[in-house]
Formats: C-alpha cells, structure tokens, sequence
C-alpha cells in the first residue's frame, strides 16, 4: 500500500486521537491562516479540514488556497449536522467531499476510500514546468494558464465519480475535455456521447433510459438505452440545457439513485455511469426563465470547468493555426508555408467567433485555395471575405446597403478633391484615418472608456481597440473623466 499521510487542519483532540488509533499519521495545524506556508511532502494526498471547529467563510477561502499550492490534494470536510447549502458551497470550492454525519467510524472509511483510490488508481501526472514543454494534455494543445488549469482539474478529479458541468462556446472543445476526463478515469466502460438537443422530445427517454417492448407505438423490440450502454464507463450529456423538462427530472433521479427505469416499465436497473455535462448556454438563467431545473444544475454543477473562448487565449492561436498547418499540409502532401508578421497579425485580431473548430477549417481553406508558399494578410483576406465568417473584424461592408446620399452614389460630384495622380490607396488613407480616429472617440465616449464594451461596441478584438487608441494617441481615461464631470 502507497505511503498516504492527511494533515488535519484544526482538529479536535478528539479527532486526532481517533485518527492516530487508526494508524494514520496527522500532522495538526492549529492555524490555518497561513495555510500557504505549510510544506507538505510527497507522499501527502489529503488534508482533513475539521468543519466543526472552522467558520463556513475560512473553509470556503482555504479549499482553494489549499489547491492553489498544491493541486492534486484531495480535501475532506468533516462537519457532522452540516446543511445542503454548505456542502454545495464547500464542493464547489473545490473540495473532495463532504462528510456530514457524526461518525468517526465512517470519517476513517471516507479517508481509507481516497487511500484506495491513490493505492488503485493511474499515476497522476507531473504538472512541473518540465513536463509541459510539449502543452499537450490527452491531445489537447494549449500554452494559456486557465487551460492547463483545467487540465489539473481533470487530472486531480477524474477519478471520482462527482459529476462535471463543462461550460463553454461552440468549438470550444468541450468533448475533448470530457474524452479526456474518461480517459483519465480509469474506468473500462464505454465512452457515450450524447447531443441532446438533436434529440426530439418525444423520444429522448426512450434513447437515454430504454423501454420495454410494446411500450408505445413503435416499440417493437425491447432497447438498452443509452445509459445503460454507458454502463462502467462515461455519458457525456451534451448541450444539456436542451434537454425537455420532463426528461431532466428523470435524469434527476438517475443521479440521486444509479438506477434507470425504462419506458414502460416498472423495474429499476442499477447502472454506474459517470456522468458529464455541457452546454454553451447559461443554466444560472435557465433555471430562471423556468426552462432548467434549479435541483438538477446543483447536481450537474459539482465539478465545473469553465473553458476560455479562443479570444481571450491569444497565445493559443498561432500556437493551434501553426498546429492546424503543419497537420493540414502533411495530410495532403503540400509545402509548410511560411507566415509574414502582417498574416499573424491579422490571425490573432480575429474575434473567433467559432473558436478552434473555426481555425481548424479555416486552415485547411487557406491550404486548399493554393497558398502554399508565405500566407500574407492579403491572403487571409481572401479567405476571411470569400467566406464571410462571422465575427471577423475585416468583413467588407455591403456596398448595396449604403445610404444614396453616400458619397460614393452621390450624383453631386466627389465630397472631397480628388488628386487622380494618387493611387486609391494613397487618396483614401488620410480620410479614413481621420474617420477611424473620429469613431473610436465617439465609441469611447458612449463606453464611458471602457475597453471591453467599446471593443465590443466596435467588432474588434481588445488587443486591436488597444494598438489603435495607442497609434491615434487616444487616452481612455480622458473619456471617463468627460463622462463623470459636473453637469456632463
């Protein structure tokens, strides 16, 4: 058996006697304030925080300052009589479990079963800086922090059988993430994917739990069910706020009990499927709207992962699209491009409203339109106005949807002298620099300077909003001032 010493965090006498009667070795803090100076050795897979004698608020700030040092600890609250709303608010802090019953006997069992589960279970990976050098987690590539945060998540929790609510935008990647979580579990079954919103209402139970033949129309054979399919392994529930009222009480009692009733019939056969949801929507206002139940979010949302749009990880994009390239060009045979800093330039602008589904495909565009030597941003260009994607900052404007008194329909003559010795190029520029400096005040000032709203406001990314304001001078701060001043 693996050499497994919890610390207790402000235990009772009682506790620690209990506990070293038990044979296991407990290193008391009797002040957790400073808990991120406790150095812990290797063989320390649990910290046992004694709830008891600990205010709800310390718990909730020392479950993550806990995991914040170190990660893979799994931790335990012992606090016998606690209510729903604490164990709810401790698990989402991050904790392993929580033990709310008076009983000694059964904190040893909770203790031995996390020893168990390290004594059984796949070597958890090495998160050092040494071992990230190719940022690939269970295939998914990343260099941004928040991701390979997740990924320890999925690395310090995927043995459970908790539940996972991933949240995130379309192409995002949440499937990889749940393959990923399955994959680190451990666990032998199948891997079920299941898209619920492509599922009609009238025949979902019937896909997820079975039914029994004759059971209604059509019903002419008896069927597993999806879940049952799943048995032993993982379900990953996808797009679950889709899911029919109706079906999530049934999925509500599925998770409370590990059983599944098929339709038509009367008996409950006992499943163990772990299961994943996701959705790109928001089931905090779901649940308001009446549309998901409130029960059924609290049971979903023990683990959560909340996945970064692509937007927000610029460091990944050249990282995927260089990815995407060389794999692209191998694929078909062709020369690996190489890339003008105008190209990444315009790459990393892009708002990515697809996010890496979205650079995938447009990778493979670019390779299959010919371009095979240096991709310039002439050539992005062609790609992103040929196939108008949504959320490009360079979408070209719709010169039919003009108003008639623009100047470029105006029967009255050219708005400004034309020098016809000039190029387009060269005539257009200052106009529209002037233009384009004009807007962006004005958009500053209906933000009240704020970058987001305004690059938003804008259809640019942060990043561009920022190198413009520095190139036209323009200080954000001038526009919060003006919007807050006497009288303004």
């Amino acid at each position: 058996m693996a050499d497994f010493s919890p610390i207790a965090l402000i235990s009772s006498p009682e506790i620690e006697e209990f506990l070293g009667s038990q044979g296991i070795h407990v290193l008391r803090l009797a002040v957790p304030t400073h808990v991120e100076n406790v150095e812990v050795g290797l063989n320390t897979r649990l910290v046992v925080l004694d709830g008891q004698h600990l205010e709800p608020s310390l718990v909730q700030t020392l479950v993550p300052a806990i995991l914040k040092k170190y990660s893979y600890l799994d931790i335990l609250v012992f606090n016998p009589g606690a209510e729903a709303s604490y164990v709810r608010t401790v698990l989402k802090a991050g904790a392993t479990d929580v033990l709310h019953e008076d009983s000694l006997e059964k904190l040893t069992k909770a203790i031995t079963a996390i020893q168990d589960k390290y004594d059984s279970s796949p070597q958890q990976l090495d998160f050092r800086d040494d071992q990230k050098k190719s940022h690939n987690f269970e295939g998914i590539l990343s260099r941004n922090k928040v991701m390979w945060d997740i990924f320890r998540t999925i690395a310090n929790t995927a043995t459970s059988d908790a539940t996972v609510l991933i949240v995130g935008e379309t192409g995002t990647g949440k499937d990889l993430l749940a393959r990923a979580i399955h994959r680190q579990s451990g666990r032998t079954g199948r891997f079920v994917a299941v898209n619920c919103s492509t599922i009609g209402p009238e025949i979902i139970e019937s896909e997820l739990f079975g039914h029994e033949r004759g059971a209604f129309t059509g019903a002419h054979q008896q069927k597993e069910g999806l879940f049952r399919y799943a048995d032993g392994g993982t379900i990953f529930l996808d797009e679950i706020g889709d899911m029919p009222v109706q079906t999530q009480l049934s999925l509500l009692r599925v998770l409370q009990e590990q059983t599944v009733r098929p339709v038509g019939s009367h008996q409950e056969v006992p499943i163990d499927a772990r299961v994943i949801a996701a959705t790109n929507a928001s089931l905090a206002e779901a649940v308001n709207n009446g549309s998901f139940r409130e029960d059924l979010f609290y049971r979903l949302d023990v683990i959560r992962l909340e996945v970064p749009p692509l937007r927000d990880r610029p460091e990944d994009i050249l990282f995927l699209f260089g990815h995407f390239l060389k794999q692209v060009c191998t694929d078909y045979e062709m020369m690996t491009p190489t890339l003008d800093q105008s190209f990444m330039d315009l790459l990393v602008e892009q708002s990515w409203a697809g996010n890496v589904r979205q650079l995938e495909n447009l990778t493979q565009r670019l390779v299959l339109k010919g371009h095979t030597h240096q991709l310039t941003a002439e050539d992005l260009n062609d790609v992103l106005y040929t196939q108008d994607i949504p959320g490009s900052s360079t979408t070209l404007p719709n010169l039919d949807s003009l108003p008639t008194d623009d100047p470029l329909q105006s029967n009255h003559g050219p708005s400004v002298s034309i020098d016809p010795t000039q190029t387009i190029s060269d005539f257009l520029q200052p106009h529209v620099t002037t233009l384009e400096k004009e807007y962006l005040e004005t958009v500053l000032a209906e933000n009240n300077g704020r970058i987001n709203e305004s690059a938003n406001q804008a259809g640019m990314s942060r990043r561009t909003l920022h190198r413009k304001l520095k190139a036209y001078n323009i200080d954000k701060r001038q526009f919060r001032m003006k919007q807050s001043a006497p009288g303004s």
